[in-house]
């Protein structure tokens, strides 16, 4: 767990330390009971910058017509939308283990008339044995991997799925470097984003855990140190938005 910045609370023992760390069992229920309502909440949390982020978070991606891409922990499917509109690779497979998520993303994909093709599957984005060695030229995660109980499993997984070259581009929250940015980060997210799910879900809970999610999640170097060793060889970070978001690049 990531270092207490001076200058921020300290978290309240054991239990509120718990109360943001996942389990398959936690964030299956949670995802499960706001799939409904989670896009209305994103675009009003984030003010719409989301869109931007996941633009970014493509072309970060450098996917051709030919390539082959796996989106992990798509969720209700922006980012699996946005890179068939902006990326336009050959195939996308989107796969999530909520399935509450997935039909959201379907009725998005059952729209889309596009050329790429794209299929739903439901998958663990710790155990990706159903797909064979090197069979992507790049994996996408948007907002997924802070909610992984078992990140290294994750980063082994994609590393073996992932072609030579391929790139694993991680779109996630993290802890901007500034001191008063990441005042005011933190105060947003223990505020006003519970408040607002709440408001909007009738789920005030599932948000207080992604707030106490993403202050546990490790800050910037340190994961791009997780994904170094698991193997990725050329591993980046590019901050968005001051640094409340972050896209990790990591290269097989």
């Amino acid at each position: 767990m990531p270092e207490v910045m001076a200058g921020e609370p300290t978290p309240g023992g054991a239990d509120a330390e718990a109360s943001g760390r996942p389990t398959e069992s936690k964030v299956k229920a949670i995802f499960g009971r706001i799939a409904p309502t989670y896009d209305l909440v994103n675009i009003l949390a984030s003010a719409g910058l989301d869109r931007g982020w996941r633009r970014r978070t493509v072309k970060l991606a450098r996917v051709g017509v030919d390539s082959r891409v796996l989106d992990l922990a798509a969720g209700t499917g922006d980012l699996t939308m946005a890179m068939a509109r902006q990326g336009r690779p050959a195939q996308i497979v989107s796969t999530d283990f909520v399935v509450e998520m997935l039909d959201v993303a379907r009725q998005k994909v059952a729209a889309y008339t596009g050329p790429t093709k794209i299929t739903l599957e439901v998958a663990d984005a710790q155990d990706l044995s159903q797909f064979a060695d090197a069979s992507f030229e790049a994996v996408t995660v948007g907002f997924g991997v802070r909610n992984l109980p078992d990140r290294p499993a994750n980063f082994r997984e994609v590393h073996r799925v992932l072609g030579p070259k391929g790139r694993y581009c991680i779109l996630e929250f993290t802890r901007p470097p500034a001191a008063v940015v990441r005042a005011v980060y933190y105060w947003y997210l223990g505020a006003v984003v519970p408040a607002l799910g709440g408001i909007v879900s009738g789920d005030r809970a599932a948000y207080q855990y992604l707030n106490d999610s993403i202050r546990q999640f490790p800050a910037q170097k340190e994961l791009a140190a997780e994904l170094r060793a698991a193997g990725f060889s050329d591993v980046s970070y590019h901050d968005l938005t001051l640094g409340i978001v972050t896209v990790h690049v990591a290269t097989k």
